[in-house]
């Protein structure tokens, strides 16, 4: 039987997996019965078109007795029920491993989002995907107060309590100095971790909760104690929004850099308007033929980006794009420059530019890419794109909508 309970489940390419503390479960992150955390995330429309959501459930409970009148024999021969034992860390995080080698293989991307003791139970199963194979499925991990160097009141607690889990817990145990160790001194940089904690957690001080190699940009106080912090209302919680933020920049960062593809011309692309364009203002062929591969590797640049949040940055980035080109045309206009000067400078300002003005959130978008979107504007049929050095500023704001 499988230790992810879903939310939802629609076989996206990407999946945010839930993991619980101590004495936790599936209602650690319920606000009420209608409500919890992964139920908001899926039906968040930035998560939830191209995220899973789920939660890895483990047995864990300070309870270390199965009845005072029932002997070892009757517990284990008589009893229907499994009999389960409070495991320590490293042996859930191996359940975790199993979890993702059987049930969450097929995902490009899993975020975890976890708290408290399944902090710790994520970071040791990320650290045997980074020891065995160098790489680990997790792309981004929200520690929501985790106890990165244990928390002292399982040191009292494991004063009262034989719980493996609350040893593994306590400061300076071996389990949390050997996690830190590990996580530091890992010859595979860990996944980006983003670090929150409550200000009012009694459990889990900020000291704790904020891991000793977290940096100030990754780490955010929201005001709540160490239960609510996993139980927002709704989605205007700090919290909530917090985490969807941190989740949609891991996505961002982690996807797979673009690969300028060497653009093979068997005249496929000879029928665009941009070519024909480009003819017509008697630019020089060798400058046809880099437009086209130009082209070429836009088109392969955004069919990776398909997310509505993506389509908004593109959108935002073809705007200053056409407002690079506008300037540079007006110069044109003025300086008679020749079609291939104009084409040069367009190119020149987008690769001066790339780091600045055209700077966007989609850092694989790179120059070589931006050029591209220039040709793309020349081969939109409602956008008119002139080339010609013959054409005044007059003739462009008779166009519709003054765009050049």
């Amino acid at each position: 039987m499988s230790m992810i309970t879903w939310t939802k489940r629609d076989n996206n390419a990407n999946a945010v997996i839930f993991v619980h503390g101590l004495k936790g479960g599936q209602e650690t992150w319920s606000y009420d019965e209608n409500t919890s955390f992964p139920s908001l995330l899926a039906a968040d429309p930035n998560i939830s078109d191209h995220f899973d959501i789920g939660c890895f459930n483990y047995f864990t409970t300070f309870t270390t007795t199965y009845g005072a009148n029932k002997s070892i024999f009757q517990r284990l021969f008589k009893s229907r029920k499994s009999v389960r034992k409070n495991l320590p860390i490293s042996e859930i995080a191996e359940l975790l491993r199993t979890e993702f080698e059987v049930n969450l293989d097929s995902y490009e991307q899993v975020m975890i989002v976890a708290h408290s003791m399944g902090g710790l139970v994520a970071k040791a199963c990320i650290l045997g995907h980074l020891e065995e194979n160098q790489t680990t499925p997790v792309k981004g991990f929200v520690s929501l107060a985790v106890p990165h160097t244990g928390a002292k009141i399982a040191n009292i607690g494991s004063f009262l309590s034989s719980n493996v889990q609350l040893a593994d817990l306590s400061v300076l145990s071996d389990a949390v100095y050997d996690l830190s160790s590990a996580w530091v001194n890992s010859a595979t940089p860990p996944p980006p971790t983003k670090y929150i904690y409550g200000a009012h957690d009694i459990f889990v001080d900020k000291k704790s909760a904020l891991a000793i190699e977290a940096l100030k940009k990754d780490s955010t106080a929201v005001d709540e104690d160490h239960v609510g912090i996993c139980k927002p209302k709704s989605c205007d919680e700090t919290v909530y929004k917090a985490v969807v933020k941190y989740i949609l920049e891991f996505e961002s960062i982690c996807k797979p850099p673009l690969v300028i593809k060497e653009f093979q011309d068997n005249r496929q692309y000879d029928d665009h308007l941009f070519v024909l364009k480009l003819v017509i203002a008697d630019v020089h062929e060798a400058i046809t033929g880099n437009a086209k591969g130009y082209f070429f590797n836009a088109e392969e640049a955004r069919k990776v980006f398909t997310s509505d949040r993506h389509k908004k940055l593109l959108s935002e980035l073809y705007g200053k794009v056409k407002e690079v080109y506008k300037q540079e045309f007006e110069h044109h206009i003025a300086n008679k420059t020749t079609p291939d000067q104009f084409v040069q400078r367009v190119h020149a300002r987008i690769m001066s530019e790339d780091s600045g003005y055209l700077k966007t959130i989609l850092a694989e978008l790179d120059g070589i890419h931006k050029k591209g979107m220039i040709h793309q504007l020349a081969n939109s049929a409602d956008t008119s794109v002139v080339w010609s050095c013959n054409t005044k500023l007059s003739d462009l704001a008779k166009k519709e909508g003054g765009e050049s």
